[in-house]
Order: structure tokens, then C-alpha cells, then sequence
């Protein structure tokens, strides 16, 4: 039995990032990066007004009020046709290019308009370069914007448009293939006997990998037999990553490690010092990668949480590919029972200007109802004997 630390650094040093390949840029929202991307223009392209407003020469208003001659206007997505001179203004729309000659942008707000001969009326001074977004300020032509790893949100989204980004390389999601495992199991619209129960698992597994915008298909449920168990399986070594719930314990009909090795599978490991989800088993069969989770629905909840999520983000990129874990005080005592690092259910929250943590009330690793309430996992790491509160605890954040 390993580590919690130990699988998680198999997983991530087992698993490679997808071939990259060139998407729309639109299509690209939460994927990451393949490449760094570089402006082909400058931005602005050139001395731009920030105001609407005129466009003057700053020294002209020295001794403002001023009244100064109005030679043309500029609107947005128009040239200048007219330089400014000394004692002349040009009107000037926001995000239009300042003409020649000027220096400044006075706002309309601080001019009154004069009716007769084209002028206006400058009522402070003002300095050289004011409410003007000079050439290149914000980007130049050449520049590197986006990096390689880089998240795409909607800003690189904006980046990606205003640099002509059309197309840009991300690294892909992976397919994803679901089996649920037991003699057990019914489908949704079934009505469990007594000796049955719903298939959950492959439900909300798939809800857990397509919240990463992973290419999901539930392969279905599978009998409690090795060769039901091993025709599924197969069928899903068309994945990327191949998913089993069930049939991983120390019973007489958990099969499914007999059935991986049956089938030349690589195993990284079998056990995990965790809970829930202690019979965790970690593989590779040609290109896909085998993760056989416990039955029970929260320990295969919380080992998806630890080591697929990992292994799909790995394989989407992302050089920091594990959940983030961050502090916050516990607001009751936790006695522990089990000498291996535990991740219970738990509500994360803001009170008196600090977070806050709470395990909520759970019955063990079937009670999935208990993870309705929770938005978070708390860590009780293996070392601890009690946690008090108002001591710093680790959480996993899930939402």
C-alpha cells in the first residue's frame, strides 16, 4: 500500500500531454495553450484618443481659458485628413487616430462651444500626451502575448482575436471510456429489486470528466464475470482513458485487477493508503491509461478527485495539474480513527473575515448524499491524532 503523494506522482509521471493540434480560436475556451502566440500588429496600431473630446496642441492652452478654430472631425475608424496647427483643434471621437500636429486631448467636458466660426472654447489648461494611447503602448508588433501552458479564458480569447489568431494549437481533451461493474447494478430507468441497486457511479463520473471538458461515453454495466468484464474492457481501449467503478476489493467476485492482468496490463499500483478508496488500481494498456476505482459512490468520488483529474489535466497541458489545496480554520474537533490520510466531506465558507471549514455529517463511502452538501474535501493527513479547532487545516476545494 502507497502513499496518497506516491500515486499522485506516478499518475502525473505516467501520463503525457495529448498531441497537440490547431483549433478555431473560438473553440478554445478553457483549454491550454500549445504554443506562445505573437502579435502581428502594433496595439494601438497608432496614437489613439482615449476621450471624445478635441484634438490640440497642449502648449496652446498655457494660459486657458482659450478659444481655438475647429478644422475638421475625426471619428472612429476615419484618418485624419488635416494637421493641427498652433490656435486650431480637430474634433476627435474615442478610439480615433490623432491627427498630426496635436499632443493632447482636451475631454468635451472642459470645452464650451462656440455658435459662430468653427470654434471652441478650452476651459483649462491642459498637458502634452493627456487622453492619448500612443502607438504600441499596449502591444508590439512581434510581441509575445500568450505563452505556451496559458489557460485560455475569455481574455486570451479577446488576445487571440485582436492578434489575428484564427487558429491557434491547444492541446486536446481526451476521449474517456465508463464501465460500471456489478451483478448488481440497474440502469436509471429501472426499478431496483431488493438485492439491486442504481448505477450512480457512471453518472457521476462522467459529470466529474466532462466538467474538465473531457469526450465522455458511459460503455455501460457489466456482470460480475471475467469474460463480461474483459469484452468491456477491451471495447474501451479505444480511449485515451479508460474508467472502471467496482469489482476492486479483496471479494470473491472483485475481478476486475484479475481481468487487467489477464489482459497484459501494466499496473502502476493497487492499493492506496486512503480513505475512502483504499483499492484504487493504476494502469496501462497500450495507449490507455486503466484507472479501476471502489464501487462505494464517495471513495470513487474522491479517487477520481485525486488521481484522474490529474491525469486528464496532464494530458490537457496543464504543467500544474492536481486540485488546489488551500487552508482555512477548522470550526470543530476531528478525532481520527485510521492511519491513513482521509478526505472528508466538508463546507468551505467566509466567516468574520476568515475561511472557514466544517465536515458536514457523512455516514461513510456510500452515503453520496453527504457530498451534496459539501463543497470541499477536508484533509486529515495520516501524522494527526486529533484536530482541534480553530487550528489551519488543509481543504480541497470542488467547487
Amino acid at each position: 500500500m502507497i502513499s496518497v503523494d506516491t500515486a499522485i506522482k506516478i499518475v502525473t509521471d505516467k501520463t503525457e500531454p495529448l498531441q497537440s493540434r490547431a483549433v478555431p480560436f473560438e473553440n478554445t475556451m478553457g483549454l491550454c495553450l500549445a504554443q506562445d502566440v505573437q502579435s502581428d500588429i502594433d496595439m494601438p496600431p497608432f496614437d489613439r484618443s482615449a476621450m471624445d473630446g478635441y484634438a490640440i496642441i497642449a502648449e496652446d492652452t498655457a494660459h486657458a481659458p482659450v478659444e481655438l478654430t475647429v478644422i475638421e472631425s475625426i471619428a472612429a475608424g476615419y484618418m485624419p485628413t488635416k494637421k493641427v496647427s498652433h490656435g486650431q483643434a480637430s474634433k476627435i471621437m474615442t478610439g480615433a487616430a490623432v491627427p498630426e500636429g496635436a499632443n493632447a486631448v482636451v475631454k468635451f467636458e472642459e470645452t464650451e462651444d462656440i455658435q459662430t466660426d468653427n470654434r471652441v472654447k478650452i476651459l483649462r489648461s491642459i498637458d502634452k500626451g493627456s487622453n492619448i494611447s500612443k502607438k504600441g503602448e499596449d502591444i508590439q508588433i512581434g510581441q509575445t502575448v500568450l505563452y505556451k501552458g496559458m489557460v485560455i479564458r475569455p481574455q486570451e480569447i479577446g488576445i487571440l482575436a485582436s492578434v489575428g489568431k484564427s487558429y491557434v494549437e491547444v492541446f486536446p481533451t481526451p476521449t474517456i471510456g465508463i464501465i460500471s461493474t456489478g451483478s448488481e447494478l440497474v440502469d436509471v430507468e429501472s426499478k431496483p429489486s431488493v438485492a439491486q441497486i442504481r448505477n450512480s457511479n457512471g453518472y457521476s463520473l462522467a459529470a466529474q470528466a466532462r466538467r474538465l471538458k473531457a469526450d465522455v461515453e458511459i460503455l455501460g454495466i457489466v456482470k460480475d464475470t471475467k469474460e463480461e468484464i474483459s469484452g468491456m474492457l477491451q471495447k474501451g481501449l479505444k480511449k485515451d482513458i479508460l474508467i472502471l467503478s467496482g469489482g476492486v476489493s479483496m471479494g470473491e467476485y472483485d475481478l476486475v485487477g484479475e481481468v487487467m492482468k489477464d489482459l497484459h496490463t501494466q499496473i502502476y499500483f493497487e492499493k492506496v493508503a486512503l480513505r475512502p478508496g483504499k483499492p484504487v488500481i493504476f494502469g496501462r494498456k497500450d495507449k490507455t491509461l486503466i484507472f479501476a476505482l471502489p464501487g462505494n459512490p464517495v471513495a470513487s468520488f474522491v479517487t477520481f478527485e485525486l488521481f484522474i483529474y490529474t491525469a486528464i489535466r496532464k494530458m490537457m497541458g496543464f504543467s500544474n495539474p492536481q486540485r488546489i489545496t488551500i487552508q482555512a480554520t477548522l470550526e470543530t474537533d476531528i478525532f481520527v480513527k485510521r492511519k491513513r490520510r482521509e478526505y472528508r466531506p466538508a463546507l468551505f465558507c467566509a466567516r468574520d473575515n476568515t475561511w472557514k471549514v466544517s465536515p458536514v455529517e457523512w455516514h461513510g463511502s456510500a452515503d453520496l448524499l453527504a457530498t451534496t452538501r459539501a463543497n470541499c474535501l477536508l484533509i486529515v493527513r495520516e501524522d494527526a491524532q486529533k484536530l482541534a479547532a480553530g487550528q489551519l487545516v488543509d481543504v480541497i476545494l470542488l467547487d
